[in-house]
């Protein structure tokens, strides 16, 4: 089986409707949909049980977990596909051939990603995730790798394991930053298709304390203050890194360092 579509929901069945409906219109067959209910009390899980469209693709479980990540998780130790992809409640996918379009070629790629489409609670497109061929560090740095955009291989996973479910909203951010960035074996393809309109009505949209506090915690992980203090100048101004003069580099890092000092005092 190529594909496993995990499909992770709490409380918002409109929400999954919407979202097994894209699902299902897919012009591309080869894959399973698991969906992973924490014990919704809206009708999800008799809508589940009793008037869900039978479909052979679709498995479900419903049982309380500890939030988004430790669902996710779930989902991944009953995949069978070779990649797994995240389509949550709500979002669903940005055409019926998406999937054929991403899996019409061969592709041995650890992750294979495209573009996010950012809408409201009504489907108005409010933003834009385009993908970057060839990330560097300082793109990863900027997270720009998007789960609703991502196909990563289930075997992944295995080698570098699952998402940290103490994080309540940045553990998709700590598992790219973690897999991708400090591993030059992970192999990435990019190609120029729109994926997935991602709804913004969750948390990290609502709880921006909470996302930034989340971050510093996966930076602090793995990046010393020396080096996260010239990669926040370099996220900032990503173009420093086009430049290929070291020494204006440098020195345009000096600056900007002082300048952030300065305000930041």
């Amino acid at each position: 089986m190529k594909l496993s579509i995990i499909t992770i929901t709490y409380n918002n069945l409109k929400g999954l409707q919407r979202t097994l409906v894209s699902v299902q219109e897919q012009t591309f067959r080869d894959y399973e949909h698991i969906v992973i209910d924490g014990a919704s009390s809206d009708g999800t899980h008799d809508f589940l049980m009793n008037d869900c469209y039978d479909s052979s693709h679709l498995s479900w479980f419903s049982e309380p977990d500890k939030g988004i990540y430790d669902a996710q998780n779930k989902g991944i130790s009953l995949a069978k596909g070779d990649y797994c992809f995240f389509l949550n409640a709500g979002d669903v996918f940005c055409t019926a051939d998406v999937l054929e379009r991403m899996f019409a070629q061969q592709c041995t790629a650890d992750i294979l990603y495209g573009n996010e489409v950012e809408v409201d609670a009504l489907g108005k497109r409010v933003g834009y995730c385009k993908g970057v061929n060839h990330p560097s560090f300082v793109d990863l740095y900027n997270s720009c790798m998007k789960h609703q955009a991502s196909f990563m291989r289930r075997d992944l996973f295995d080698r570098y394991g699952g998402y940290d479910d103490t994080l309540r909203i940045c553990a998709d951010f700590d598992w790219f930053f973690r897999v991708v960035a400090f591993h030059n074996e992970v192999t990435l393809l990019y190609r120029d298709v729109d994926i997935s309109l991602f709804e913004n009505t969750g948390i990290s949209y609502h709880a921006p304390e909470l996302c930034a506090t989340e971050r510093q915690v996966v930076l602090d992980r793995y990046m010393s203050h020396r080096l996260q203090s010239d990669y926040a100048v370099c996220g900032r101004f990503p173009y420093l890194t086009k430049c290929k003069d070291e020494k204006i580099v440098a020195l345009l890092l000096h600056v900007a360092n002082r300048l952030l000092m300065k305000k930041n005092k």
